[in-house]
């Protein structure tokens, strides 16, 4: 059987089981009132429970299934031509190559996506098409690989599925609300049979509509730069997701705003972050499998599939990022329509973050949990991943995972260490006022101070591993420290360095310690 022939049976059988689907609602709503009046009028002694049963629950049906006006809110900031010209060029080149009309509305969004639609009107009647471009995304790939996403999003219009969509959309939110207003009654159980059905069949339709989609875009910019734009928005959702819980939710909730996108770009730069990207792009590629219910195939399923499309070397290898007039505008464009919370932090540099987020950070992690390494000093600290297991047990739940407790010691310990050599900042200063230019690190217990008056400063940049410097001196708590818990390095290697730091006998984070700055 042909793919159209495959896709059009599928369709309609979609098509018909949208029908079918209203037909039993009604024809459920239908039985439970023809049974109520039944009892009312032609038994001598009718059932007021079973009445009131029978028309709730033909009331809760009929509710659930009335078509609903589609409302649509913007998923970002709407974007315009003259806003960004060589973006819509793009677009519209892409567009004539698939022979399709413009969208009526294109939106920027937060995420490692794109999607088109057909928005607003009731079940499709009276929507307009728009698209919405993940900045996240730009910025991930080359302008070829933008044209291949964009060609993909045009193919969805090709195929007929955009127009298709709304009605299918329309028909899985009446069945779910249906599910939903009769979860107190038996009569769910009939609604249910029919939804994982329904799942099936359409499910696989939009799995089929996406191979279309590939091929068109394969068609567009060929096979090679499709594969690819695949493989990188694979990896690098995954990344955006990790950056933003790991690396921009701490600035954030501090009430900072650094450039976002400069940010990320530098996180995926790093080797270890590319690594593995590339270790999760090459597991989803080789042993991906695509579920029933998946809206979407696997990555192997798509790339094996392109795999018989023709190549072609890469015309236009510039990042798409270059077609944007500027990438910061378009970031804080997008910020501000993300909700208040967000339009309101104040902007900080990635330089300026470690000083005023990190470091109160590290001070308050030391203050509350600082008593659990009261029995370690910088020069003899833990060396077992058993102590640093033991150490996490008393930070996260108990339930946690192993690899979470020595996760959440190994945080302790470097902002412990990091305590140690910082000056005192004024937000921790509860002693007495100190002379200027005075040391006023933990260290100073030791009775060392910085030769020339220099002082260790923190620093970080997204993803990155706190380093500690002082003139050309140079600490790394985590990395250095882990090579002694890996074995890789003598403790006697690091023992030396402390002593050479002047920190060897300072309490590594004891309440005495945290009092002591």
């Amino acid at each position: 059987m042909s793919r159209n022939a495959w896709l059009a049976g599928r369709a309609l059988l979609a098509v018909a089981l949208m029908v079918g689907f209203y037909l039993l609602a009604v024809g459920v709503a239908s039985g439970l009132l023809w049974v109520a009046y039944i009892d009312a009028v032609r038994t001598r002694h009718p059932a007021a429970r079973l009445i009131a049963f029978c028309i709730a629950g033909a009331a809760s049906v009929l509710w659930a299934i009335a078509p609903r006006r589609d409302r649509f809110d913007a998923p970002g900031p709407r974007i315009t031509e003259p806003q960004e010209p060589e973006l819509f060029r793009l677009i519209r080149e892409v567009a004539s190559a698939t022979s399709q009309a413009m969208p009526d509305d294109v939106y920027l969004l937060n995420d490692v996506n794109a999607f088109v639609a057909q928005r607003g009107g009731m079940m499709g009647i009276g929507a307009r098409r728009v698209m919405g471009l993940g900045l996240p995304l730009i910025q991930a790939l080359t302008v070829d690989e933008l044209k291949g996403v964009l060609a993909h999003e045009f193919g969805h219009y090709h195929a007929g599925d955009v127009a298709l969509g709304p009605w299918i959309h329309g028909t899985r939110v009446a069945i779910g609300r249906t599910v939903a207003h009769l979860s107190e009654s038996v009569l769910r159980f009939i609604f249910i049979g029919f939804a994982t059905l329904f799942l099936r069949v359409t499910h696989a339709v939009s799995r089929r509509q996406e191979f279309i989609a590939d091929e068109v875009a394969a068609a567009v910019v060929g096979s090679q730069a499709m594969a690819s734009g695949l493989r990188k928005v694979n990896g690098a959702a995954f990344a955006y997701h990790t950056y933003w819980y790991s690396e921009l939710v701490p600035v954030m909730q501090a009430g900072f705003r650094p450039p976002v996108f400069a940010g990320f770009g530098r996180y995926t730069s790093r080797p270890e972050m590319s690594r593995l990207m590339t270790t999760l792009v090459q597991h989803q590629e080789n042993e991906g499998q695509t579920d029933p219910y998946d809206t979407h195939p696997s990555l192997r399923d798509r790339l094996a599939a392109l795999d018989r499309h023709a190549s072609r070397p890469p015309l236009d290898s510039r990042p798409a990022s270059s077609l944007l007039r500027n990438v910061d505008d378009c970031e804080h464009l997008l910020f501000g329509t993300l909700g208040n919370d967000l339009s309101n932090l104040k902007p900080l540099d990635w330089p300026g973050v470690t000083e005023a987020v990190y470091v109160p950070m590290w001070q308050a992690r030391v203050k509350k949990y600082g008593a659990l390494l009261r029995n370690y000093t910088c020069g003899n600290p833990p060396t077992t991943e058993k102590e640093l297991r033991e150490i996490g047990s008393g930070i996260v739940p108990a339930d946690a995972s192993d690899e979470a407790r020595i996760a959440a010691a190994w945080r302790l310990i470097v902002a412990a260490y990091a305590m140690v050599l910082l000056p005192l900042t004024p937000q921790t200063r509860t002693g007495a006022a100190e002379s200027p230019g005075a040391w006023t690190g933990i260290g100073n217990v030791n009775g060392v101070r910085p030769s020339g008056g220099e002082r260790w400063r923190a620093e970080t940049q997204p993803g990155e591993e706190a380093v500690l410097r002082r003139g050309a001196d140079e600490f790394r708590p985590f990395s250095e420290l882990a090579g002694v818990v890996h074995g890789r390095t003598p403790i006697a290697a690091w023992r030396q360095r402390c002593v050479a730091l002047g920190i060897d006998v300072c309490p590594l984070g004891t309440d005495a310690a945290v009092l002591a700055r």
